[in-house]
């Protein structure tokens, strides 16, 4: 029995690994990735596939793919966000990592016996509705306003929403927990977990995260050079904290909020009593007074005598 459980064990691994290889080539042939993150694709997949098993595999495809065809609606309108965007088009292994960094952890989790899917489900909930909000929001002919300060804000700038960008956050998560099954327990949780990560990538754009400043255009960039050709000079947030690292801590916030909201939903209750007028809880938590018992049954008289007259 162990050698077989070990064979099953090789076989799926490999599966998986072979997997996440044909998505991430097929991917950098696409031009969706660089070849440096075909390979960390790889990685994170052969993790989520050969460890989570068959529930992991539709929400991490579902969230390459679908966030891979949405960057491609309106890209003549997204051209003049690129001089702010710290990256291009095609995801490098930071972007990968960041993006499914905390899923791939919580697959591989889920090989101790924990329960790690409401966490995985969250954090690929979160990176979805932040790449539906930025791609969709992209669109949008209103200028964003800062989620810290409620201001208007150059379209492109970190920390930006629209109503456009909202509704792809909403759409994204809600997504992803389609993707679970049975459908209707993981929706709600894709889309509240999902909303919460984009919201908390947005806080930390418009406060902490790093911005640049070029001094030939006169713009603020996410960029280490511009698409000028011009380096580009620190102007406030931390040194450190750049986009990939935003976007980890709003997958690591799916993830909590995912895990709160399926806890949340096995709270035990107690069931009411069904009754008219009375307590919706037995009288023992109500405080009403217990029921007399029923008097027992008196013994028939013995033949020849007459039974005692009543008193």
């Amino acid at each position: 029995m162990p050698q077989t459980s070990q064979t099953d064990s090789h076989g799926t691994v490999v599966g998986g690994l072979a997997l996440a290889s044909g998505i991430a080539l097929a991917g950098w042939r696409a031009g969706a990735l660089t070849r440096g993150g075909a390979l960390a694709a790889t990685g994170v997949g052969a993790a989520v596939f050969g460890a989570g098993g068959r529930r992991y595999v539709a929400p991490m495809i579902g969230f390459f793919g679908l966030s891979s065809a949405l960057s491609h609606v309106g890209k003549e309108r997204k051209r003049a966000l690129a001089s702010v965007a710290a990256k291009g088009e095609r995801r490098d292994a930071g972007q990968v990592l960041a993006n499914g960094g905390v899923p791939a952890m919580l697959a591989l989790a889920s090989m101790t016996g924990r329960d790690a899917f409401p966490g995985y489900l969250g954090a690929l909930a979160a990176v979805n509705a932040d790449t539906w909000s930025t791609e969709l929001g992209g669109l949008s002919r209103c200028w964003p306003r800062s989620i810290a300060s409620g201001r208007p804000v150059p379209p492109g700038t970190s920390g930006g929403v629209t109503a456009l960008g909202l509704a792809g956050a909403l759409a994204g998560g809600a997504a992803i927990g389609a993707l679970a099954r049975p459908v209707p327990a993981w929706l709600l949780l894709g889309t509240l977990a999902g909303l919460a990560g984009s919201l908390v990538d947005s806080l930390l754009g418009a406060t902490v995260q790093r911005v640049a400043w070029c001094p030939a255009c006169g713009k603020e960039t996410e960029r280490a050079v511009h698409t000028c050709g011009t380096p580009t000079e620190y102007r406030r947030g931390y040194r450190w904290l750049d986009n990939d690292r935003v976007n980890l801590l709003a997958s690591l916030t799916g993830a909590l909020a995912g895990v709160a909201l399926s806890r949340a939903g096995r709270a035990p209750h107690r069931a009411p009593v069904a009754g008219r007028g009375r307590s919706a809880y037995p009288p023992e938590c109500s405080g009403a007074p217990p029921r007399r018992a029923a008097a027992e049954p008196s013994l028939p008289a013995r033949p020849g005598r007459r039974p005692p007259a009543p008193r």
